[in-house]
């Protein structure tokens, strides 16, 4: 029996969305810190949950030991239905239509 995957919280797909922002105009990933400033985040802890989350996902990998060498991967993430996305690929109609 295989399951659908879950959707990406808000915080993930926050997270997300400051990495791909990092990686084009630096071309390079944000670091721990710069990610908890971005989404709100004051726990590197937690920024570090969030980040492993993705990476388990296969959304992004690191070439490094350092979140900072992070890439984002191939996989894309699961919309949810009715909510409307802040990030890049929102769609036309702003709902991921």
């Amino acid at each position: 029996m295989s399951r659908e995957p879950r959707p990406l919280t808000a915080r993930q797909e926050a997270v997300l969305a400051v990495i791909r922002s990092s990686l084009a105009e630096r071309g390079h990933g944000p670091t721990v810190r710069e990610i908890g400033e971005r989404v709100g985040l004051s726990s590197t802890s937690s920024v570090a949950h969030q980040l492993g989350r993705l990476e388990a996902r296969g959304l992004i990998s690191r070439t490094g030991r350092d979140w900072s060498t992070c890439v984002l991967g191939e996989e894309q993430p699961v919309r949810r239905p009715g909510l409307r996305s802040r990030g890049p690929g929102g769609g036309v109609d702003g709902y991921g239509r």
